[in-house]
């Protein structure tokens, strides 16, 4: 990489994989655990006595995106309800999920990301059988459909924005490519999101090439020779969110390296694999963090008003989406409709 030391190109690169994680995927989080009540940020009306308020409680990890969630849930639900928060990280106990529940008594609880999906179903697990479960609501987190699958009383949004949104932007936006094409290596827990999106992608007339690797197969060596596979049958390849194929070990030893001999588009699911610096990833579409808390907290009105009930598993998509691309890397590869990039893309990655 240019002007880079390879000592600090692996800094750079372990710092990101940790960003990362933290994004969509269980991970560490290096923040100890804290409690905090959440104030409205904007103050539509006066604010009326706590007391007579119910609670809600959102469990999450530490971080901007988490935060710019938090902000689109206060807008619209300070007024209505109290909002309290508990920042958990990957050595967060039950005990303490247990501690802040009892402390709160919330009517709904809020999960966002991996980790606070995983600690709230050992809760409820801990719990009688005959107790009720206090209704939640998932954001933030990979592959939703299959994160709430053990939660009682759960429903969510999906972070993963469908491929076909993806591919017709950047149809648009490189106007020299049809990418008729799309290439995708995963393993077999995410064929249920592979039959969707096929699905949705033969409508806009874009074929889905798949390789299927077994669990047992998300190795170096299977995930090299997969990808060689696909790379002169695809126009572009899609690279979902799955850390067993997607790690430091992986980009740096087998992505990476194939990117740059692949010369062809690499669709991500996050902003940071999109980052010019590792010449990996050219267009990320991503939720809006902001509008997915209020996407989520018109979720919490329809609990309100049907008796703190939610629609058990089913996951919505994401509303509004935020549309990320690697200028530099799209401009070597194809001719950039500069008008529609700036009509089209929310940000535009460029190399310092």
């Amino acid at each position: 990489m240019k002007n880079i030391t390879y000592k600090n190109w692996q800094m750079i690169l372990s710092r990101a994989i940790c960003l990362f994680s933290i994004l969509v995927i269980m991970s560490a989080c290096v923040e100890p655990s804290t409690t905090k009540v959440v104030k409205p940020v904007v103050q539509k009306s006066p604010v009326t006595d706590n007391s007579v308020k119910e609670s809600l409680l959102i469990i999450r990890l530490d971080g901007k995106n988490f935060e710019e969630v938090v902000f689109g849930l206060s807008e619209e639900l300070s007024e209505e309800l109290v909002l309290h928060e508990l920042i958990v990280n990957k050595n967060t106990s039950e005990n303490e999920i247990a501690q802040k529940m009892r402390e709160v008594s919330p009517k709904l609880v809020v999960l966002m990301d991996n980790i606070s999906v995983f600690l709230y179903t050992n809760y409820q697990k801990s719990l009688p059988d005959t107790t009720n479960a206090t209704p939640s609501v998932a954001v933030m987190a990979s592959f939703m459909d299959i994160a709430i699958k053990g939660l009682k009383n759960a429903t969510g949004i999906f972070y993963e924005v469908p491929l076909v949104t993806s591919v017709v932007n950047l149809r648009a936006i490189l106007a020299t490519g049809t990418f008729a094409k799309i290439g995708v290596v995963h393993r077999n827990f995410m064929l249920p999101a592979i039959n969707f999106n096929r699905k949705y992608c033969a409508k806009e007339n874009i074929d889905l090439i798949t390789y299927l690797l077994a669990d047992q197969d998300a190795t170096v060596t299977k995930l090299n020779d997969a990808l060689n596979q696909l790379n002169k049958k695809v126009d572009a390849l899609w690279v979902p969110n799955d850390n067993k194929l997607i790690n430091a070990q992986m980009l740096k030893s087998i992505w990476i390296p194939f990117a740059k001999e692949f010369r062809k588009p690499i669709i991500t699911g996050v902003e940071i694999l999109v980052e010019p610096k590792f010449q990996f990833g050219t267009f990320a579409v991503i939720p809006d963090p902001v509008q997915l808390g209020i996407q989520a907290a018109e979720i919490v009105f329809d609990a309100m008003d049907n008796d703190w009930e939610v629609e058990a598993g089913e996951v919505q998509p994401p509303r509004s989406v935020y549309k990320i691309i690697n200028l530099e890397q799209a401009e070597r590869l194809f001719s950039v409709n500069k008008e529609k990039l700036q009509n089209m893309v929310d940000k535009i990655l460029t190399e310092l």
